[in-house]
């Protein structure tokens, strides 16, 4: 691809004006899904703590399994959100 000398400045104007409001979207996107997960960790976390005072074995083995589920959940989105 060559370079092109024939742009003008108002198309200039229009690719970076769209490139810019793109990559706004893009950055509020992944701060707030941040935001999300880790406010669901610690949701998951909570769950954790609450089968350690649960009153009975199957009440403790539901929050453990909901916890770890949320917890889970909240670490792949991050690791998608970043790891790539």
């Amino acid at each position: 691809m060559s370079p092109s000398d024939d742009l003008d400045e108002q198309t200039v104007r229009s690719i970076v004006r769209e490139e810019l409001a793109r990559t706004t979207r893009t950055l509020l996107g992944t701060v707030v899904w941040t935001l999300i997960s880790v406010f669901t960790i610690l949701v998951g976390l909570q769950l954790v703590q609450l089968a350690v005072h649960a009153a009975s074995i199957a009440a403790t083995g539901g929050l453990l399994i909901a916890g770890t589920l949320i917890i889970g959940a909240s670490l792949y989105l991050l690791y998608l959100l970043y790891g790539r």
